[in-house]
């Protein structure tokens, strides 16, 4: 899995929410930056009827934008791309990229930070949908779905539901703190959740804890549910990333810009 981090400069600081239009705004950016690279790949991933194969991410108040996927050929893209385009024009929003840090998280990374303790954050609306309608609470068993397909796409290898299900049974939910949250897209709205679940693997075989760790961490990369590539469900996997640096309160100068940018290289 590839995130790519771009540390981005913009003349007045950002007011209101980037989930919504403007990430979905993104969304048509970042199809449109892979046509310039590849126009076969661009439209690979235009037309792909099933998940899509990269999520975003607006952070716009700490200066950043990330892009997360599993294919290695789109990562590549956009990293040519910008580092020949250094604006991200967004319409009514435009902004200049100063750094781009990209991570992988391979699968021994991700096996070095297990734990069968684990808090999930949700940072943008999050919601399932079924049956033409929105589904916005953090069910264990729609969760586990959404990232059994995105381990799917990561490794090539299909997860069967019959088996994976009686393993949800025997998650625990510690602690659970979320509220809803309408999202517009300006032709239709999303209802979704914020906030954190906590929840124990413990009750489980450590095989099988493992098992559930790895699916958790693919699902936290890309984003659980509904329109991910539109920048919902967008999701922190506490020890996989460190909750305490993501929300420590970002100071505007330009020594915490920097400091900032050393610690995601260290990161790397």
């Amino acid at each position: 899995m590839h995130r790519l981090c771009l540390k981005v400069d913009f003349p007045a600081p950002f007011r209101g929410n980037p989930v919504g239009v403007l990430s979905r705004r993104f969304h048509a950016f970042v199809l449109k930056s892979l046509q310039q690279e590849s126009p076969q790949l661009s439209q690979e991933v235009h037309d792909r009827k099933e998940r899509q194969v990269f999520s975003t991410h607006l952070l716009l108040n700490r200066g950043e934008i990330r892009i997360n996927t599993p294919d290695r050929e789109i990562a590549s893209c956009l990293q040519r791309y910008f580092l020949q385009e250094a604006e991200v024009n967004l319409l009514d929003w435009r902004g200049t990229v100063r750094e781009l840090h990209c991570q992988t998280f391979d699968l021994s990374r991700i096996d070095e930070r297990f734990s069968a303790n684990l808090t999930l954050y949700f940072l943008t609306p999050t919601t399932f949908y079924q049956r033409k309608n929105y589904y916005p609470l953090p069910e264990l068993k729609r969760l586990f779905s959404s990232a059994a397909k995105v381990s799917e796409i990561v490794t090539g290898q299909r997860i069967d539901w019959d088996s994976l299900e009686p393993l949800i049974y025997p998650v625990r939910i510690e602690d659970l703190n979320v509220r809803t949250e309408r999202v517009s897209f300006g032709e239709f709205n999303v209802i979704g959740f914020k906030g954190k679940m906590a929840i124990s693997l413990k009750a489980l075989p450590e095989e099988s804890q493992r098992m559930m760790w790895r699916l958790l961490a693919y699902g936290s990369l890309m984003g659980f549910g509904y329109k991910t590539a539109w920048g919902l469900g967008q999701t922190l996997l506490d020890p996989l990333d460190d909750a305490r640096a993501f929300f420590r309160t970002p100071v505007a100068s330009a020594k915490t810009r920097e400091v900032f940018g050393n610690a995601q290289t260290r990161m790397k």
